[in-house]
């Protein structure tokens, strides 16, 4: 029995791959045993139990260099794509974080300017009274309950 390596064959793997799709098909037609797992065995045991063995102790030079390649192939995934991986990854969330820190920067930088404003805006009704009572009739919005300067309620 032979073990390791199949040798290969030009005429049987060029055979396997030019019989025809209407030649399989008339098997088909023709054979009920034709094209079904399993049937090698109903139709000879001593035969499959042959090429089961044989196909369990060797290997075709395909899957050899099919097996070499998928250690190539694991050896430049873990040592250069995984890692690319990984640091486009964490660029990815560094720009992220970077992009939301600017964000908030820009929303104080806005809350701070309204403050600002507001505090410009109000400088002159806490100086003088008149301007206030002008501003507080103009502006139906404000609390009637607010204080004066002696301390009196107004609107009550």
């Amino acid at each position: 029995m032979k073990i390791g390596l199949r040798t290969p064959s030009i005429k049987k793997s060029f055979k396997a791959r030019t019989t025809g799709k209407y030649k399989r098909k008339l098997k088909r037609l023709t054979n009920p045993f034709y094209g079904k797992k399993g049937m090698g065995w109903i139709k000879n045991p001593s035969r499959a139990l042959k090429n089961k063995i044989y196909h369990k102790t060797t290997f075709s030079a395909k899957s050899a260099i099919k097996g070499t390649s998928n250690i190539i192939g694991a050896i430049l995934y873990y040592f250069i794509a995984l890692p690319t991986k990984w640091i486009a990854i964490a660029l990815f969330y560094m720009m992220k974080y970077m992009l939301l820190g600017m964000a908030w920067i820009c929303v104080a930088v806005f809350n701070g300017i309204v403050f600002l404003i507001e505090m410009i805006i109000n400088f002159k009704r806490e100086d003088d009274p008149a301007v206030a009572k002008i501003v507080d009739e103009k502006n139906p919005l404000r609390d009637n309950e607010t204080e004066d300067k002696n301390g009196d309620a107004e609107g009550v």
